[in-house]
Parts: structure tokens; sequence; C-alpha cells
């Protein structure tokens, strides 16, 4: 008996139920993979502002909390520092007496610092002029003859002598044997004495600007030397708080002329001797005036929150009392003196439109994205810097 057997193959029924069940599988997997694809756009612009958040805070930190550093020897290793280490403003070169009112803005800092090791001296004689050349000495074993320890043409250099009269020079040239400093013809607080010291600084100023060519907001650092560079882009928002010391200063042991110390800000004279380069009377300055004899505080005794800091509005930059008077080219606002942390608030948006949505509350400048999967919102972060003017 022979058994016929079927050809080979498919038959047209199962070739079409083969070709549908492909056809759905492929269907659910397009669906399932499109938010995938999503996400996968959204990913790395996440990542990118998250990155460059960072590394703006990393920055700013770095900067900020070095506010304040000052000479590290002779009699300014311990004293209070007399000269401010924030000033709430982009201050690039001229003098802060030329900002009207003073100096104050809630998205721009400048910080003054020196460096540990950045070279220092003492000045040997009165200065008889804005311009003359500062002739200084050493202020440890190493010789200012030695690289290492005298300073150098093209930097600038902190000059304060803890009256709370200050000023940043810029050195043109600088003597073989590092004794003689020349200057610009920079306008000068006062003529400084023998005693003052002198020492390499650095000014770093942060602020937001809009790049002209990209029309993209950056924020910007401007150093030592007048470089302007940009630090990151896509910064739609940077302001600074400041707390300080609520309590006001006080001098301990005014009768004692070796003990004599502040809490914070300038010591002023005796009550006796009077300085006669500002425009304060005998035994007061900028900070301090005279009360049956003693000193008392110009700077007044602020609410403290729950930090312990008390929350210094700009305004309080703008009023006075100035140091070292009101007369000065480079004067400050007596309440920079009392500064202890800065508050910094910095919000950073994606940086392609198609990522961005249209709520104005995520987004400061809207974008075309609709999908939830495809929304990369505006990160804002909010860092407290404690910086180191406090040395006591």
């Amino acid at each position: 008996m022979v058994t016929r057997r079927a050809p080979p193959g498919f038959t047209l029924v199962e070739l079409l139920v083969a070709t549908a069940v492909t056809l759905v599988a492929l269907g659910l997997a397009v669906v399932l993979m499109q938010p995938l694809a999503v996400a996968f756009q959204a990913l790395p612009e996440a990542t990118d502002a998250q990155q460059r958040v960072r590394v703006a805070v990393q920055t700013l930190v770095a900067a900020i909390g070095a506010a304040g550093a000052g000479p590290s020897l002779g009699w300014g290793a311990s004293a209070m520092p007399t000269w401010p280490g924030v000033l709430p403003c982009d201050w690039r070169a001229g003098p802060l007496g030329s900002v009207p009112g003073g100096c104050a803005r809630q998205d721009a800092i400048t910080v003054v610092a020196m460096d540990m090791a950045a070279p220092q001296a003492m000045v040997m004689e009165s200065l008889p002029g804005p311009g003359a050349a500062i002739r200084v000495a050493a202020l440890s074993a190493c010789s200012l003859a030695n690289a290492a320890c005298r300073m150098h043409p093209g930097a600038r250099a902190l000059i304060t002598d803890g009256s709370g009269a200050w000023d940043v020079l810029s050195l043109t040239s600088v003597s073989a044997d590092g004794t003689v400093l020349e200057h610009a013809d920079d306008a000068l607080s006062r003529q400084y004495a023998d005693g003052a010291i002198v020492g390499e600084v650095e000014t770093t100023g942060f602020s937001l600007r809009v790049d002209p060519a990209s029309q993209v907001t950056q924020l910007r650092r401007v150093t030592t030397g007048s470089s302007d560079l940009p630090v990151l882009d896509h910064v739609t928002a940077l302001s600074f708080e400041y707390f300080g010391d609520p309590v006001e200063p006080q001098v301990t042991d005014d009768g004692d002329a070796d003990r004599r110390r502040t809490t914070y800000g300038p010591l002023p004279p005796p009550a006796d001797i009077d300085d006669p380069q500002d425009g304060w009377a005998p035994g007061e300055n900028c900070v301090f005036s005279r009360l049956q004899g003693q000193p008392r505080s110009r700077l007044v005794s602020l609410p403290a929150e729950a930090s312990g800091l008390a929350r210094l509005p700009l305004s309080a930059f703008t009023d006075g009392p100035w140091c070292p008077d009101g007369a000065s080219p480079n004067r400050f606002d007596g309440d920079l003196l009392r500064i202890r942390l800065v508050r910094v608030t910095l919000r950073v948006q994606a940086q392609s439109a198609s990522v961005r949505g249209t709520d104005v509350n995520w987004f400061s400048h809207p974008g075309a994205a609709r999908e939830a999967a495809r929304l990369v919102p505006d990160l804002e972060v909010h860092v407290d810097v404690a910086i180191r003017n406090a040395r006591r």
C-alpha cells in the first residue's frame, strides 16, 4: 500500500498567521522602545546639567571659602582682618569709592584672598606719595632676593596697616633684591607708614553675563590680571546672601597697650591719640567711637537666626560707617567685616530646548518638549560657604 505525503512548506494560512504574529510583536516592541528612545535623549542632557552644577559649585566654594585669607607672617598673622574678604559686587580694578552708594549687588561677588605661601613683606619707609615706590623688608628668614620669597612684576599686591585702610596695587616692577616695589599710579587710601604689610593677593569675581556670540547666559570668573573667562553656560540664576556676626564688635583691655584687641574690625587708637590721615576724632576709627572715654561700636547688634548668625541685607553694605573714612577712594562699609558665611543660589538649565517644557516654574527658558519622559527641569542648588576671615 502506498502512502501519500504532503509536500514540504507552509500553507498560505500558516504564512498569514506567522506574518500577523510577527507584525504584532514588532509593533509591541516599537511601542515599548519609544519611551526608552525618549529617555535616551533626556538622560545625557540631565547628566550634563548635573555635571555643570557640580563644577560650578566646586569653583564657587573653593574661591569663596578662601575669602579673607590674610598675611601669615608679622602682626597680620594674629590680628583680625581689617579689610573686606568679600565684596558683594563685581569689583574689577576701579576704587570702591567710585561705586555710587557703595558696593552691593545680589547677583555678583568678588573675593579677596592671600594665599599662605604668597610672598609677603613689611613696609620700611613711609610712602611720600600715592605713586611712590614701596620699600619693604622680609618678614621671615627667607631673603627677598630669593625668587620664591619676593613679589613678582605683574602681580597684584594688598597693602594694609590695620587701620581699616587697604589698597590692591598692580606691581609694575620689582628690584633684583626684592626690596623696592614699583606700582601703577593707584589711588591709595593713605600714605602708608613703616610697619604696614604688603603681600601678593588674588581677587576673583563671579557674575552672570550673556555671551554676545551665542546669546547664552554664562557664569563668568574674573581673576587677578583681569582675565575674564566663562565657568559654564546656561546658568539662569545666580544670587548671594550674607550672614555675619550678630554681636557688635568690642575692644578688650582698652587700658593695656600691649593687650588691646578687638573682637573684629580695626583696633582704634588710644583715647588721646589721633590718626591725622582719617576723618575721625582722637581715639576713634570707622568701627569705634568714644563715649565717656570708652570705645563704643558704630555697628549695631543684629538678631541671630537659628544658625547663630545674623542675616545681612544688601542695604547694610551701603549705609556706612565707611572705612577707613568716607573720603577714602577705596572706602568700604564696616558691616563687610562681620560677614562669616555666604549662601550661594545657582540655577542651571538643560542646553537643548528639546528637553525643556513649557512650565515656567520648572524652566527658566521654556522649550518645546511635551512628553513627561523627555523633560529635564532646571537644577537649582543652595550652598552655604563659611569664609576664613574670622581669625581670633
